[in-house]
């Protein structure tokens, strides 16, 4: 009797599939942490965008909206240490001013933009005080509370723009120099931490014209 021929594979030709298994799963494994990484920066990027976005608009309308007291404007810029970094904060007297309690946004507020530092996430966030202004001469602006504008910040910087178009880096209405003043044009400067490339965050800058100062 004639054996019958016993099919199968060898151990060369299982190497060699397994070969390609693994390779077709590497690949496969590839594109799909490339895809999940593409998608999460891509919603971090949409993030930091639209915070950006309304940071610059809030900030605008409140700058256009700076009003006079008693035939003076209030407008002060002072530098802040904080882990290491400096930071500008500017306060004024505008007539943007936001109740969240009663919706009613109507009166003269003092407005604070101070930043300080996340202990939560990385970066630090930037935070919109609003007081609503009762007419005393030398009211003080307590820096706590407010409203979270953006977090994730970096760095942030004013430069101030005098009727004359000088550059100034600090502004103080209670100086001498600039006594009941306001800048004529203020440009801001906003950098966004970028968790791929330290030395590259997402920047952002807008210019802002004052027309209440009359200049």
């Amino acid at each position: 009797m004639i054996k019958s021929r016993q099919n199968g594979f060898t151990l060369i030709e299982i190497l060699i599939a397994i070969l390609i298994l693994g390779t077709v799963l590497a690949t496969v494994y590839a594109a799909y942490t490339g895809t999940l990484r593409i998608v999460k920066d891509t919603g971090y990027e949409d993030d930091i965008y639209s915070m950006a976005r309304v940071t610059m608009k809030r900030m605008t309308e409140d700058l256009e909206s700076i009003c006079k007291y008693k035939e003076s404007f209030k407008f002060i810029s002072e530098r802040k240490a904080i882990s290491e970094k400096e930071f500008t904060e500017i306060s004024f007297l505008s007539s943007a001013h936001l109740n969240f309690t009663d919706g009613n946004s109507s009166g003269l507020a003092f407005i604070n933009y101070f930043v300080e530092e996340d202990s939560e996430r990385e970066g630090y966030v930037l935070i919109r005080k609003d007081v609503l202004h009762k007419g005393e001469k030398d009211e003080e602006i307590e820096r706590n509370g407010g409203f979270i504008l953006c977090d994730k910040l970096q760095s942030l910087s004013y430069t101030f723009f005098d009727s004359k178009g000088k550059e100034q880096e600090s502004w103080d209405s209670d100086s001498e120099a600039q006594k009941g003043k306001a800048p004529a044009l203020v440009s801001i400067h906003l950098d966004f931490t970028n968790p791929d490339d330290e030395d590259m965050p997402y920047r952002f800058m807008t210019k802002v014209f004052l027309p209440m100062t009359g200049e």
